[in-house]
């Protein structure tokens, strides 16, 4: 109807709607919350981090001792002074994604707290298990980056090596993950209505 002139108008509308759902890397350094042990906060990052497996803040310098300055704490804070670890020591800590839609793992900085441990990670999208990873060996003096790179997920499941262990405590540090900022519908409608009158203006002065 509009002839040729309408073509490149219409492609234009094509490429933007296709681009507006935008993907982001966001990194969770927990340097902004107070590492005294507190539990990290619900809705930190767009997370709920379940007090139930007690996922708090700790700051590397949190104790002065010679047995604490070589743990994975101080090691394991990569960006800055804190990192986080679980609580409990238990075998199994998940994390739930509190936002519409899932989120992209990509990965993040893990070290063992007292000694040397494995861990293998899990995840889900609306209880439905996606991934399993293989073993992870971690150690208290090298941060390791895990990067696992799991899309359209909703929960992420840490389990580690409980068996024979004290404290099989972790530190995690630099939480890495993707997520896509989609605009209402009501926006792109009137993107699209908007770039077609273009096109008809421009076919009217032709």
């Amino acid at each position: 109807m509009f002839g040729k002139n309408l073509v490149p108008v219409v492609a234009l509308a094509a490429l933007m709607l296709s681009a507006s759902a935008e993907v982001t890397a966001t990194v969770l350094t927990f340097d902004d919350l107070t590492g005294d042990l507190s539990s990290v906060p619900e809705g930190y990052g767009g997370f709920d981090w379940n007090n139930a497996t007690q996922i708090a803040v700790i700051e590397k310098t949190f104790k002065d001792s010679s047995e604490f300055l070589k743990s994975g704490y101080v090691h394991g804070a990569v960006s800055g002074a804190n990192t986080v670890f679980n609580w409990n020591g238990g075998r199994l800590s998940y994390i739930d994604w509190l936002g519409t839609g899932t989120f992209d793992f990509n990965g993040a900085y893990w070290t063992s707290a007292w000694e040397a441990q494995n861990l293998k990670f899990r995840g889900y999208n609306e209880g439905n298990l996606l991934y399993t990873s293989g073993l992870y060996a971690i150690n208290t003096q090298t941060a390791r980056w895990i990067g696992l790179n799991w899309a359209g997920i909703d929960r992420l499941e840490i389990v580690n090596d409980y068996s024979g262990k004290e404290y099989a405590h972790w530190a995690m540090d630099n939480f890495t993950l993707n997520q896509a900022f989609v605009p209402e519908p009501t926006t792109l409608a009137l993107l699209g209505i908007g770039l077609v009158g273009i096109g008809f203006k421009r076919h009217q002065r032709a």
